[in-house]
């Protein structure tokens, strides 16, 4: 600070941010400083530091307690995802293992709705297993090609045409919506009628990974025409 700096709050401000020893060699300004207090009272300069880092130090800790509780979240979601991986890898027949793959998703997601999308695939699967053999250029799914491209969940609320293309009839319903791409072998998407369920931003690594359990099982699986050409 020199004599051409005009002297203002900013000014003093930065000054002592330059200077943070300031105080320690000219002790006497603390005699005339004023920190009041929420209460009204006023309160000491070491006072005040020692509520300040109090506030910090309480901050930090709930950081520190959230990470520690998503940790231990995914740590779980990665156990059941394992333990399922083995279940179902372990299902020979494609029909039953899409069958399996809907009663989890319905239980680990509490999904309302469910639609798994087959690309130019047709599985006979149970009658209460919602599993489709769609046309990947079917003009109602063109609305969904930007989410379907980027090869990873995403989660939030979908305007009317795009849940009348995954939900027909049962779209009315569906406030939230998780939508899984699997490559170009189709795509899993979860309804819930909590608008809350499914919102941009929230954990979606177990969906992914499974994603890569469907594609990996159906990369497993001879499709009927070329078994009949071999």
């Amino acid at each position: 600070m020199n004599d051409s700096t005009p002297l203002n709050a900013e000014s003093v401000a930065q000054y002592l941010l330059d200077h943070p020893d300031f105080l320690t060699h000219h002790p006497e300004v603390l005699d005339h400083l004023v920190l009041p207090h929420e209460s009204g009272e006023a309160v000491s300069l070491i006072e005040r530091q020692v509520d300040q880092l109090r506030a910090r130090n309480e901050k930090q800790a709930s950081q520190l307690n959230q990470i520690i509780k998503v940790a231990g979240e995914n740590e779980v979601l990665m156990t059941r995802l394992h333990e399922l991986t083995l279940e179902l890898m372990t299902i020979g027949d494609l029909a039953a293992f899409f069958d399996r793959l809907a009663e989890v998703l319905q239980d680990e997601f509490e999904a309302d709705v469910l639609n798994i999308s087959l690309f130019g695939r047709e599985v006979n699967a149970g009658e209460s297993t919602p599993l489709f053999n769609v046309d990947p250029e079917d003009p109602d799914l063109q609305a969904l090609r930007p989410q379907l491209d980027k090869g990873e969940t995403s989660c939030g609320r979908l305007n009317r045409n795009k849940l009348d293309a995954l939900f027909r009839s049962r779209a009315q319903w569906v406030q939230s919506t998780a939508l899984v791409p699997i490559d170009d072998q189709g795509f899993l998407a979860i309804g819930s009628s909590d608008p809350a369920r499914f919102y941009p931003g929230m954990g979606t690594l177990f969906l992914d990974l499974l994603a890569q359990v469907i594609r990996t099982r159906l990369a497993l699986e001879v499709p009927e025409q070329q078994r009949r050409s071999a």
